[in-house]
């Protein structure tokens, strides 16, 4: 009795152990038969995308044959949602048969993908088939979703945004305007500097202004943004924002310039005469344009001179002083010179010089002082009284 009870304990030990290797024979062996039994399989890099209604997709798949020859399959879209349409292309032909040699090497077929133009929002489901006349069979699915697009947004961006200079001065920003969208886009450049100002949209290395530039999905392209003020701009700070637009986005770059200020004065006569006529103990007038050729106004501006030895001048100013000079204006000054009651005919220099805190200009006049006119007259009667006396002496003399 109890050597029957031990037999049917070994009986059922032998069956579970049995079961169990069936199990691990199922699990892990038949997979494997029906493979290479099968030897068929599709797949593709990419099976879940996101897409907008209207996009034409080209999606490559690879067709594998594992069944140790090669062999002939039909292909085709065996699946597609109402309203797409879709074929299966092979080098440059559609196709519906493809011959996929034996092992690693698979055979590469492109899935083309029309999405309607009105698909709404959804996810959307296609299929690929592959059979043998041997009975090797294998499908894959491919998973569309329509909705926002998860594409990061672009940028345009410069690494040094600000830079400074005095007036005259042209300026280059080195910028960056990359594209993370899913597809090429076009954009448009364009700037809104202030009046006057002048921007132009080069490629990193050319030479030649744009309008406009083609950037690839993931890419990025290089620009000069070229920077000119008006050459009479006041000291200050000007912001000049830089857009890049395309049907996708609107990027923007925001640039600084700030103008230093620059000091100048000028001093002349308003015909540009350097030289007038004066005369001895009399004030003569002379007109003096004083300009300021700086971008910064200038305060307290004092007038000076360098005459001769008892020579005199003055100016119509209170303190030979000029309050103000706007930026770029000119102010008109009256200088009375009088040379001294004892100088002789002749040409002598007269040095003005406008001078501020910042800047000082200074101009010489020569200066030619004439005889009276008076004086000349007295001069020419008495030279022909004495002509004439002598010639009175050598008549009634001249014959004794």
């Amino acid at each position: 009795m109890v050597k029957a009870k031990k037999l049917e304990v070994i009986r059922r030990n032998i069956c579970a152990a049995m079961v169990f290797i069936m199990a691990l024979f199922m699990l892990f062996i038949a997979p494997f038969q029906a493979h290479a039994a099968g030897g068929l399989e599709l797949s593709t890099d990419y099976p879940g995308m996101s897409v907008k209604p209207g996009d034409n997709l080209s999606i490559p798949v690879t067709l594998n044959n594992y069944s140790g020859a090669g062999m002939d399959a039909d292909v085709s879209v065996s699946a597609l949602p109402e309203g797409w349409e879709g074929y299966l292309q092979g080098g440059s032909y559609q196709i519906s048969k493809v011959h996929v040699k034996d092992g690693a090497e698979g055979a590469k077929i492109t899935l083309h993908i029309t999405v309607p133009k009105d698909a709404q929002e959804g996810t959307y489901t296609a299929s690929v088939h592959a059979s043998s006349a041997a009975g090797a069979a294998a499908d894959q699915t491919l998973t569309f979703t329509i909705g926002e697009m998860k594409a990061g947004k672009g940028s345009f961006s410069s690494e040094y945004p600000q830079q400074e200079g005095a007036s005259g001065t042209n300026f280059s920003f080195s910028t960056t305007l990359i594209n993370n969208g899913l597809t090429s886009q076009s954009y448009s450049l364009s700037s809104n500097a202030p009046a006057g100002w002048t921007v132009g949209f080069t490629p990193s290395g050319e030479s030649t202004k744009i309008a406009g530039i083609d950037v690839e999905s993931g890419a990025s392209q290089g620009i000069t943004v070229s920077v000119a003020p008006p050459a009479d701009i006041a000291a200050g700070e000007y912001n000049i924002s830089c857009s890049a637009v395309s049907a996708e986005e609107t990027l923007t770059t925001d640039l600084k310039v700030v103008i230093t200020g620059t000091y100048g004065l000028k001093l002349e006569t308003p015909d540009g005469r350097l030289s007038f006529d004066a005369y001895a103990n009399r004030e003569s007038d002379v007109t003096l344009n004083i300009t300021n050729t700086g971008n910064v106004d200038l305060e307290n501006v004092s007038l000076n001179s360098s005459a001769p030895a008892n020579w005199t001048v003055t100016y119509n100013l209170e303190d030979n002083v000029i309050k103000n000079i706007p930026a770029g204006t000119t102010t008109e000054v009256i200088a009375h010179v009088k040379p001294g009651s004892d100088v002789i005919t002749g040409d002598y220099v007269t040095s003005f010089t406008a001078k501020s805190d910042q800047t000082s200009a200074n101009a010489d006049f020569r200066v030619s002082v004439k005889t009276k006119t008076v004086w000349g007259a007295v001069a020419v009667i008495i030279i022909l009284c004495t002509a004439g006396g002598l010639g009175y002496v050598f008549r009634k003399y001249g014959r004794r």
